[in-house]
């Protein structure tokens, strides 16, 4: 049996601590080597960096979704009829198919629409073209306006150029018939 244990500074090279000379000085049991700070002192991490695990997360994110994204676009794009074909006991996801009766009834309210729709865009037309003779409107008595303003001053202007009028007394109210 083997009774004698190796002596710890051998066993634990971190106790050691070196000079200058190569020379390796023991130290006691138990006592730390002398560190100057962090810069000696080393974190050993048994699993990646901080950098490739952030990594793999987005990979693995952006994996999930492109595959939603597939996936909704082939939803909308094949829709029921992939469905169905890959696994019809997902069927009661499907929206129902109306009936033909209820499509015929469906279908003058779809032309009734259609008309509404075209009659409210002649309307919006409509409007617009009002909108734009009101504009036309508003430009042109605005000219005229200053046309009449000018018309007046030129008349102010040739006002003391014109003869005074003649002073004509008022006229002599009638003088009731006699009797």
């Amino acid at each position: 049996m083997y009774t004698e244990s190796p002596p710890l500074n051998e066993a634990y090279p971190e106790h050691a601590e070196r000079t200058s000379s190569n020379q390796v000085h023991r130290l006691r049991p138990g006592a730390f080597p002398r560190s100057s700070g962090f810069k000696n002192t080393q974190f050993a991490s048994d699993g990646p960096s901080i950098t490739r695990r952030i990594i793999r997360a987005l990979g693995r994110f952006s994996a999930a979704v492109l595959i939603g994204v597939v996936a909704t676009l082939a939803w909308q794009s094949y829709g029921g009829e992939m469905v169905r074909a890959w696994a019809p006991s997902l069927g009661w996801l499907l929206p129902a198919s109306p009936s033909a009766e209820l499509q015929a009834q469906l279908k003058p309210v779809a032309l009734d629409l259609a008309i509404l729709r075209r009659s409210v865009e002649q309307l919006a037309s409509n409007q617009d073209q009002l909108a734009r003779k009101q504009d036309q409107m508003t430009q042109a008595f605005a000219t005229l306006q200053a046309a009449v303003r000018d018309i007046n001053q030129n008349i102010l202007a040739l006002a003391p150029l014109a003869p005074k009028a003649a002073h004509v007394p008022p006229p002599k109210p009638l003088q009731p018939a006699a009797q």
